[in-house]
């Protein structure tokens, strides 16, 4: 028998597979850029509250997971980038998605 955090992260997981093969490539290219708007902005202002470092969240990783899942990734995120309603780093963001 699954504990219920088990079962808890199953959910999880599968609810953003669902999202993710499902949902996401549904959506129209504006609906994509007010996406990665929104989760961009909450995870910069999320990781920059918590750990004083609002760039923690991009790495190599996460680059290659927001390529994976959409080819025109590089545009939309410049969208992003003009739209946070403050200067972007490009130089830092680079460095942690190189590495």
């Amino acid at each position: 028998m699954k504990s219920n955090f088990s079962k808890f992260i199953e959910d999880l997981e599968n609810s953003q597979k669902k999202f993710w093969n499902e949902k996401y490539p549904k959506m129209g290219f504006d609906e994509k850029k007010k996406y990665w708007l929104a989760s961009t902005h909450k995870g910069m202002r999320t990781q920059g509250e918590a750990l004083g470092d609002e760039y923690s969240e991009f790495s190599k990783g996460w680059y290659d997971f927001a390529k994976e899942h959409e080819p025109d990734f590089d545009e939309i995120f410049d969208y992003v980038t003009k739209n946070l309603g403050f200067e972007f780093d490009w130089e830092e963001y680079n460095k942690r998605i190189e590495n």
